[in-house]
């Protein structure tokens, strides 16, 4: 299975999206639809306070706002800018690096209800021995070593294999268990299977459930506690790592590593 299916993708054809809602469909999201995904982000995540000082995502501080869209359109305007110069290479190309950012739109309002972020990645040798917390050296400790967390255990688990990185999934919560957040992962796990990829993910226990039900395994948690750095008042942070196996050439599903047997020599927290 080649992974070169991936430069090609087109949500209209993805063979596993079920509409949970008539007035729902899945499409690309677009630079102009950015800070509306953000909005989306941290309503999705108004109840995760940890989470809002540890990521940045705090509807009280404009400057968080400011960042995500910032980042976002960065990553996208990167992202398009890869996907334009791929269509004009017709020979054989190596394996690169590519983000996705997917919406699901009510054909009924015209409303963006819910979006994800994928990575299509391979790291490379360079990267594996580069430090963690790049791109967030003018942070503060806490936030550089949340971020640094999250970053060094896919690079352990995954090393330098390519793998679907699934970075995002946020519904607004008037809409959420409308079937919204279901379309977008059924999207990307039919392009990761199409591709014969591994999919990873950090899952909150709010959305660990939806995750289990489409076939991801625990192998990991991450835990990080704010008071270790003087920050009060709020309970730590948990997150599941978790991975769905890769479809082999003959369809069928491959066992998830251990965290043991994909980390040597390390244990895992669980």
């Amino acid at each position: 299975m080649s992974p070169l299916i991936l430069e090609q993708y087109s949500p209209e054809g993805s063979p596993r999206r079920k509409a949970r809602s008539a007035s729902f469909g899945v499409a690309r999201a677009k630079y102009e639809d950015i800070r509306r995904l953000v909005d989306i982000e941290f309503l999705a995540f108004e109840e995760e306070k940890t989470n809002q000082i540890l990521s940045y995502r705090d509807y009280e501080q404009p400057a968080h706002f400011d960042r995500a869209v910032k980042s976002y359109e960065a990553s996208m305007a990167k992202a398009d800018a890869l996907t334009r110069r791929l269509k004009t290479q017709r020979s054989w190309r190596p394996r690169v690096d590519i983000t996705r950012f997917r919406k699901v739109v009510d054909a009924d309002s015209g409303e963006v209800v819910s979006w994800a972020k994928t990575e299509l990645k391979t790291y490379s040798y360079d990267e594996l021995a580069s430090p963690a917390d790049i791109g967030h050296e003018q942070d503060p400790q806490m936030n550089r070593d949340w971020f640094a967390l999250n970053e060094q255990s896919r690079r352990d688990y995954m090393g330098t294999k390519q793998h679907m990185y699934i970075g995002m999934v946020a519904t607004e919560p008037r809409y959420q268990h409308h079937g919204a957040g279901t379309m977008l992962l059924e999207d990307i796990l039919a392009e990761a299977d199409a591709a014969g990829l591994e999919c990873y993910l950090e899952a909150t226990d709010t959305a660990k459930p939806l995750y289990e039900r489409h076939g991801f395994v625990t192998v990991n948690e991450l835990r990080f506690d704010p008071a270790a750095y003087g920050v009060e008042g709020f309970r730590r942070e948990r997150q599941t790592i978790m991975v769905r196996g890769a479809l082999d050439v003959r369809g069928q599903r491959k066992d998830v590593r251990s965290w043991e047997e994909a980390v040597p020599g390390a244990q895992a927290q669980l």
